[in-house]
């Protein structure tokens, strides 16, 4: 190589490297950041509330999630943790279904007996003994029957028939309208799920991107319908639970069809844009079990599948969907008595905390009813201990 070369192969070399732009933060992005972090401090008060309120233990209709929690540091400590666990057994529809079955008629009785050996007793006749305290009783008896009215009519369906805890032939229809009980349950746990435009902007060139554009240019909002990854969590732990009960061998298809795993609940961490996902639960043949030299026929098999974007105005709402054609299979939960009251125990308990304002007024009307009775039974001690003294 000669003198000149060598001299002018390193200023090629200087004059092929260019100088990195530096990095400017500009106004739009301190405002994005901004937004970012009031909406993280939202959040967090919004997990705390939620871990530690009371008031929010009341009123959050969805049972205790396990799965999806704080981190270690931010949850409740020991005995929070009993108290949170006392506090919605002594409000949730079970808890006061004791006070229609048991309780309350013996309430009844006692205050019927009471009433009886007061208008039998000559010396206790009188206007204040027959008047005022037996109106109260009155009073206290018509606040039991509205609040055993208002639990009939306001206490979830399926919930109800669980806790009436008849063990009675379903035959076909029983098990279809336990079917549709459960159904109606699931509905409750299907949402829509909006696409976030700002965060697909990341990746332009993708697929879903490309299409969540074209549907806003039609005027519309792209959107997922499907289960979440906290619903998709509660029904894997049912389906556990319902294996545990009944030993029934259940696998899990992910990756490459007739390669399957034992199934258990996962944790699923789902960003923003992250499609919700439909269930198909079927059975594995013969076939199937050859191929993949696991498992035997008649085991089930659980299938999850991502939802494609579509046109929110296209999406069913809670009110008209069709559960059926985003969770698939239940029917194989239903093929026996046995196993359809197993399923239908384990998901009448996420009824339990439902419909919060109607348990306030269920609560209410059993302490006014045994308000009413505790203050005839005090009002006819003092007129009954000056005559006994």
């Amino acid at each position: 190589m000669s003198a000149e070369n060598q001299l002018t192969e390193p200023e090629n070399q200087n004059d092929s490297i260019k100088p990195k732009k530096a990095f400017v933060l500009t106004d739009e992005m301190r405002r994005r950041i901004a937004e970012s972090e009031k909406e993280h401090r939202r959040y967090k008060r919004r997990e705390r509330r939620f871990e530690f309120s009371r008031i929010s233990w009341f009123w959050d209709e969805f049972p205790n999630e396990e799965l999806y929690r704080p981190p270690l540091a931010e949850r409740r400590n020991t005995r929070q943790e009993m108290a949170y666990h006392r506090f919605r057994q002594m409000m949730s529809w079970s808890f006061w279904s004791r006070m229609k079955s048991g309780a309350g008629i013996k309430l009844a009785a006692v205050g019927g007996l009471v009433a009886a050996f007061i208008q039998a007793a000559p010396p206790l006749k009188g206007a204040e003994a027959a008047v005022g305290p037996l109106s109260w009783l009155l009073v206290g008896g018509g606040f039991y029957l509205l609040a055993v009215i208002w639990f009939e009519w306001k206490c979830p369906v399926l919930l109800k028939r669980t806790l009436a805890g008849k063990e009675e032939y379903l035959g076909i229809e029983g098990r279809r309208w336990l079917l549709a009980l459960v159904e109606d349950e699931l509905r409750r746990w299907w949402s829509v799920k909006p696409y976030d435009l700002d965060v697909g902007g990341i990746k332009p060139e993708s697929y879903k991107h490309r299409l969540a554009l074209d549907i806003t240019r039609h005027g519309e909002i792209p959107a997922y319908g499907g289960f979440s990854e906290f619903a998709s969590a509660r029904i894997e732990y049912a389906l556990r639970e319902y294996a545990k009960l009944t030993s029934t061998a259940i696998w899990r298809e992910e990756f490459k069809p007739n390669e399957f795993q034992k199934f258990m609940p996962v944790h699923r961490m789902c960003p923003r844009n992250m499609p919700l996902r439909n269930l198909h639960l079927s059975v594995m043949n013969e076939s199937e079990a050859e191929m993949a030299k696991v498992g035997k026929e008649g085991d089930l098999v659980v299938r999850w599948f991502d939802n494609s974007l579509d046109f929110q105005s296209r999406l069913p709402t809670p009110r008209n969907l069709v559960v059926s054609a985003y969770a698939e299979g239940f029917i194989y939960l239903f093929r026996t008595d046995a196993s359809a009251l197993t399923f239908t125990r384990i998901v009448a308990q996420w009824q339990n905390t439902m419909r919060p304002l109607c348990r306030l007024t269920l609560i209410g009307l059993f302490l006014a009813s045994g308000g009413c009775f505790l203050w005839f039974v005090f009002l006819q001690l003092k007129i009954l201990l000056p005559n006994l003294l």
